[in-house]
């Protein structure tokens, strides 16, 4: 009995040391991210930080800060973990930092309307 407590004991320390920390996520979404900017041959950004917390034993949500020539951006991402694979996915459109706010059009003279004449 005692022995199949020790190889079960085994087992369990064998799984959690396979089992990767936030910080090894971490940093595999930040080399996925940078691998899929030289893929699409994106230059000039830069990934500053990547926080993630761990929503259940396989997904994590978090951000990915990047610096790009327009500005500093945040990036919603979901990661999922399956085995040893790792997964991500960008939810919506990146969000400058700096108090622009990218859905509106550039500061453009209006064109007066036929009403307000």
């Amino acid at each position: 009995m005692i022995r199949v407590f020790f190889v079960l004991l085994a087992f369990v320390f064998v799984l959690n040391s396979c089992s990767k920390s936030s910080d090894e996520i971490e940093s595999e979404v930040r080399d996925l991210w940078m691998q899929n900017l030289q893929k699409e041959q994106v230059k000039g950004v830069n990934v500053l930080d990547v926080s993630l917390v761990q929503k259940s034993d396989s997904l994590y949500t978090g951000v990915l800060k990047t610096k790009e020539p327009e500005g500093t951006f945040l990036y919603n991402v979901e990661v999922t973990l399956a085995g040893n694979s790792l997964s991500y996915e960008v939810i919506g459109d990146g969000i400058p930092t700096d108090g622009r706010n990218t859905h509106e059009p550039d500061d453009q003279p209006v064109a007066p309307d036929s009403l307000h004449q």
